[in-house]
């Protein structure tokens, strides 16, 4: 399905911060479901906002935003990564987040906001993302296969 003619994707600005947040902590609210080591702090909406701005000035970050009728209702994280140099791949590109809230979903608005961050990845001279995918997530993970990623690493964890 194409995205919807009134979505708008964007880098994000300053004045979108507060509304960020919240869409984060939808997404973050989602990742807690699916395993409590993804809980909020206390006082998560102003280390997100400080978080946030810090990345909005980097050269090597970009987020983006989908806007509707002046309302975000998208959002999507992503860096360049440097690996050591003992591999010859070193620059690699890492999706941090990609959120549609929930009454927005299926308008192709995720699909764009990826188009977006993968030209800036190219346009940097990336030739590879990577990013992770919370288990017990099924929607995520067919976003994903249906967008070209494939599964080549994966992660464990165990609480001590």
């Amino acid at each position: 399905m194409g995205r919807s003619p009134d979505v708008r994707i964007r880098p994000a600005e300053p004045r979108d911060v507060p509304a960020l947040v919240e869409l984060w902590g939808e997404l973050a609210r989602l990742h807690e479901r699916l395993d409590g080591a993804f809980a909020l702090s206390r006082g998560w909406r102003r280390a997100y906002a400080d978080y946030l701005s810090h990345l909005l000035g980097r050269e090597d970050v970009r987020v983006v935003v989908a806007e509707s009728a002046g309302e975000l209702v998208g959002l999507a994280v992503a860096r360049i990564t440097l690996l050591p140099a003992f591999f010859r791949q070193r620059r690699r590109g890492y999706i941090q987040d990609v959120y549609t809230r929930e009454g927005y979903r299926g308008r192709g608005i995720a699909r764009a906001m990826l188009g977006y961050i993968e030209a800036w990845f190219r346009r940097q001279g990336v030739r590879r993302a990577e990013l992770t995918v919370a288990a017990g997530n099924p929607e995520a993970e067919s976003f994903w296969e249906r967008a070209g990623y494939r599964t080549y690493m994966v992660y464990r964890a165990k609480e001590l």
